[in-house]
């Protein structure tokens, strides 16, 4: 089963906005919430969908 922002949102206890902030490498995230984020994208073992990317920008 593919792991998605919405599972390393509930494992971390955030929004799915932060999580994405997290993975964009977005600076507005407090230090201990990003770190929280990253520790639930280890555990969980969430890799982006390259597919789902191309799509949002348009590069495909």
């Amino acid at each position: 089963m593919n792991v998605t922002i919405y599972d390393v949102a509930r494992e971390a206890n955030v929004s799915m906005a932060t999580v994405s902030r997290v993975v964009n490498g977005n600076p507005n995230v407090k230090p201990s919430t990003r770190k929280k984020v990253l520790e639930a994208i280890e555990r969980l073992g969430y890799r982006p969908n390259a597919v789902a990317r191309g799509l949002a920008s348009k590069k495909t």
